[in-house]
């Protein structure tokens, strides 16, 4: 039930994320360039989507022992499934917090240049 909780809230966060992220990537482009702007905001959410998918199945499949689509899990599944979602969950947001810290970092990089 946790888990399900977990992922509306990751999901509707995502939803309101992207949305702001992507305006603001069409509102720095000119006009001729926005359905440009669009695809790529489309394709990089669709490899991030495919990222997080593989890297969570990979940590699953590595953690888990058994038949996951099983209905009885005994315990110690129970507790490795949630060990292994864990673990991806914290893994996703490394890399992304890595991802954020970098592009604030290039982005202020950016900025000090366009200054001087």
């Amino acid at each position: 039930m946790w888990v399900a909780i977990a992922l509306v809230l990751v999901a509707a966060g995502m939803r309101v994320v992207g949305v702001v992220a992507g305006v603001n990537v069409l509102r720095g482009l000119p006009k001729n360039r926005t359905t440009i702007g669009a695809a790529l905001i489309d394709t990089a959410t669709e490899v991030a989507s495919g990222f997080g998918i593989a890297v969570t199945g990979t940590i699953l499949a590595a953690l888990f022992t058994g038949d996951i689509a099983k209905s009885n899990w005994s315990t110690q599944q129970t507790a490795q499934f949630q060990e292994a979602v864990t673990i991806a969950g914290l893994a996703l947001t490394a890399v992304a917090g890595v991802l954020v810290g970098w592009a604030i970092l290039r982005t202020r990089s950016a900025a000090t240049s366009a200054i001087r």
